[in-house]
């Protein structure tokens, strides 16, 4: 009698073992799930903080050269409903190893801006406007899209930005940052 008690607690012990294995492994696969949706988010998230960079970079360029920024020298625009965008050729003049004038470092800084900055974001362009303003000032919209089809995917609408910042989805799989300033 006490053999056969020990056969049949064998088995059950078994039997327990495969449904924790079973248990753990959907488990483990329910982590897994979780982590990739967590690094297509990231993903989103450094493009919307590249985006916000980008648009600083630029403003910073035209506070360093007011000048030319208030005249509209700054004034550009590259944005695309679909497909690649365009990327303006090199001026002529390298400022990062010549001395340029204020007009030249303008068509620089909207070059190196929009073909280097802005390029970083998938399928990202951009675009720069001034308007004037009242008391002499002069106003500065910056927008910057990108293709944020990994948000998209998640269903994550972009939530960035303050009173004169704002990050919205447009058309498709396109997300866009729009900040604006005083010069």
């Amino acid at each position: 009698m006490n053999a056969t008690s020990k056969r049949s607690q064998a088995g059950f012990t078994l039997l327990e073992l495969l449904i924790s294995v079973l248990i753990l492994s959907f488990g483990l696969l329910g982590i897994g799930g979780m982590m990739a949706l967590t690094m297509k988010s990231n993903g989103s998230s450094s493009f919307k903080q590249l985006s916000v960079q980008s648009a600083y970079n630029i403003i910073d360029r035209m506070r360093a050269n007011s000048q030319m920024a208030v005249a509209g020298s700054y004034n550009a625009n590259n944005l695309v409903t679909s497909g690649t965008p365009t990327i303006p050729s090199a001026p002529p003049t390298d400022c990062t190893t010549s001395t340029c004038t204020p007009a030249q470092m303008a068509a620089y800084d909207i070059w190196y801006w929009l073909a280097k900055s802005v390029a970083q974001l998938p399928n990202g362009c951009a675009s720069v406007a001034t308007t004037p303003a009242p008391n002499g000032n002069t106003l500065v919209t910056v927008t910057v899209q990108w293709d944020d089809s990994r948000a998209n995917q998640l269903g994550q609408k972009s939530a960035l930005g303050s009173a004169t910042s704002a990050s919205q989805t447009v058309s498709g799989n396109q997300s866009q940052f729009v900040t604006q300033t005083l010069l």
